[in-house]
């Protein structure tokens, strides 16, 4: 067989690479956040709550609610005008600034909120308040969309009425 019989298949191959690794990379789209003071002011001026996810690298299951669930939350608009979402890693390394200005191990700030699992989704208001009931872990895929949806509209509600 010579080359120009294989080059078809080749490009066929690459093509499908570059597919797969362009969404792979799009699931990534969860802006991770490294200035929640910042975040804060957003979420004031936009009277949104902030869902939180808090995630390790390394985490299956963090990565499956990120690509199942918060990703195509994201790109279907579910969220765009609901609530802000953030990730927030927690492994040793990782730094982050406080709603009130002071940088600390994010691992730090996650033990203020008792996140024991990974991951961790936290509904919180401007001040850093949870404004919903959180979600720990995944349970069940079939009802987890629902329950996002939930806890973020029950924060948008609660937000609302406190301004």
């Amino acid at each position: 067989m010579s080359s120009r019989s294989h080059r078809p298949l080749l490009v066929a191959v690459l093509l499908q690479l570059l597919i797969v690794s362009s969404v792979s990379a799009d699931q990534n789209l969860i802006p991770q956040i490294h200035d929640l003071q910042k975040l804060a002011r957003e979420a004031n001026e936009k009277k949104l709550p902030i869902v939180l996810l808090v995630s390790q690298y390394h985490c299956g299951y963090c990565d499956r609610m990120k690509q199942d669930v918060l990703y195509p939350m994201s790109i279907s608009g579910d969220f765009e005008q609901t609530a802000l979402v953030r990730e927030l890693l927690i492994d040793d390394g990782e730094m982050v600034i406080d709603f009130q200005g002071n940088r600390l191990a994010a691992a730090a700030f996650s033990q203020r909120y008792s996140v024991f699992v990974t991951p961790t989704l936290l509904f919180l208001d401007s001040r850093g308040e949870e404004a919903a009931e959180r979600i720990l872990g995944i349970n069940t895929m079939d009802y987890l969309l629902f329950y996002i949806l939930n806890a973020a509209e029950s924060a948008a509600k609660k937000i609302a009425v406190a301004n």
